[in-house]
Parts: structure tokens; sequence; C-alpha cells
């Protein structure tokens, strides 16, 4: 089960915080979850396998200067998906948990909570779907898949490479780290030939993007690449492109590359009207 979670809400009073605040999404996400299961909680705390969850940075406001923006009345939100059906089944009881005017803290300040939902149709960054139906349309279908596939990479995204961050949008690590996760969490797995595929077959034909920094509290500095990208398919062949449509589908859930629980890797798929 595949879900994706949305909080909005509002401070009291005017802040100024840092900009990067992914780590304290993260940390909000495990005390909602701690309140609902604490010891599923600590067990994805203290797990170093791959996180069957992501978070959102803070978004909303207004940055200037490496700090993030807002007055009574502003709209700040963040966004929780999760990629199995433990985490899943926790983030959809949340919402009857924390109705509006409920608080939450993040990185120290209160705000007021003003929606909380998994429901696409009172907010499109929300939603929920089994891997099941979000397969279907790719591997029962009679027509070609789709042969490019446009991502909006809306959070830095970066990718581990022989122990070097690579802050590049190549169509191997972008589809690997899918399938990895794909195959971590879903009922049925890929074969590890759909990498070869997206390193083989697919090119970047499009790519207006930049570098962007987020910094931590501690000084660390993570280098990510957002913006638009479009993959091109330069081999046509109906199965390996039915497997890459389905995880390109799966990235608005699973997030990109590393740190996708803590602000980073966040990416939507959108229409190309090239295609």
């Amino acid at each position: 089960m595949l879900t994706s979670l949305v909080i909005q809400f509002t401070p009291s009073e005017s802040i100024n915080l840092p900009r990067d605040l992914g780590r304290a999404s993260h940390a909000l996400l495990l005390r909602l979850l701690s309140a609902e299961n604490a010891p599923l909680a600590k067990e994805l705390h203290a797990s170093d396998d791959a996180k069957p969850f992501t978070c959102s940075n803070v978004q909303g406001g207004k940055h200037h200067e490496g700090s993030l923006i807002a007055a009574p009345g502003d709209t700040l939100w963040v966004r929780y998906t999760g990629l199995t059906a433990p985490v899943s089944q926790l983030l959809t009881v949340i919402p009857s948990h924390l109705p509006a005017e409920s608080i939450v803290e993040i990185d120290g300040v209160q705000f007021k909570v003003t929606s909380t939902t998994i429901d696409s149709s009172i907010n499109p960054r929300a939603g929920s779907i089994s891997y099941a139906l979000l397969s279907a349309p790719y591997l029962m279908a009679r027509e070609m898949p789709a042969t490019r596939i446009m991502f909006k990479f809306v959070a830095p995204t970066a990718f581990k490479s022989h122990g070097q961050n690579v802050p590049l949008p190549l169509p191997g690590s972008v589809f690997g780290s899918l399938l990895d996760k794909w195959n971590s969490f879903a009922p049925i797995t890929m074969p590890d030939e759909v990498r070869r595929f997206a390193d083989e077959c697919l090119a970047v034909s499009q790519y207006v993007g930049r570098t962007r920094a987020l910094r931590g509290k501690e000084g660390n500095v993570q280098i990510g690449f957002v913006g638009t990208v479009r993959f091109t398919a330069t081999n046509r062949d109906r199965y390996w492109l039915s497997l890459i449509n389905v995880l390109a589908d799966f990235a608005w859930y699973a997030g990109v590359g590393r740190l996708a629980t803590q602000g980073m890797g966040q990416v939507r798929r959108i229409l190309d009207a090239a295609e």
C-alpha cells in the first residue's frame, strides 16, 4: 500500500526559521507515528535498512537568505508518504487524531494545524493506492507505454556512487534508485535488468535545472539538483518500458536518491505534451 499524507498548518506568530527543515519534519513524523504505534516508530528510527517512508521539507512561506519566513495565516505544509502497509495504515489514521486546531511542533516552534488529509480530492498532494492498481495501467495495457518520461524534481536530489555525492539526473541513477525501493517494499519484485535498461536505453533529452545546497544545524551541507528532466527511450521494448513507467509513477510516493526521509528527493511526474 502507498499513501501520501499532507499536513497544513500556520504559525501563531511571525517566524524566522532555517529554510531547510527536513530533519525537523522527519522528527515530527516519528512523533506522530510513535503516538499511534511506539514499537514500530522506534524500529523505523533505529533500522539501517531502506526506510519505508519519505518526509518533505516544510513548504510554503517565504524564503530569504537561507531563512523560512511566515506570519499568522500563512499556509505551511509537510508531506509524508508510506511505502508499506504498516506505515501507510498509521498515516491513514493520523488525520482523525490530528484535526484542525491541533498543535504540532517543528524545530521548537508550535504551529496550529489547519488540515490533515490523505484524500487527493481535498489536497492534490495527498493520496493512497495499492501497488497493484499503480502497476495495472502499464502491465495490463495493450498500448505501447510512454517512451518519454518527464520529472519535476521539486526538492534537491542526489545519489551516492563510489563514495561520492552525484547531483545529476542520470537515468541509471534515477531509475536504479526507484528500482531498489520497489524491490524493497513492493509485493512483487522487478528484475535488476531494469537498471541496465535505464542506463543503456534512456537518454536525457531535456534538462532545465540547477544545484542547490541544503544546510543542516550542525553545519553540514548536502548538494542536490532541482529542476525538470525529460528521459527518452532509445529502445522501444514494450516490456521494459512498461516497468520503467511503473517506476515513474512510483516516484511520487517513493522519492528518489539520498535522504528522502529528510526532505530530499521529492519528485513528481508531469505529463509530457510532446509524447
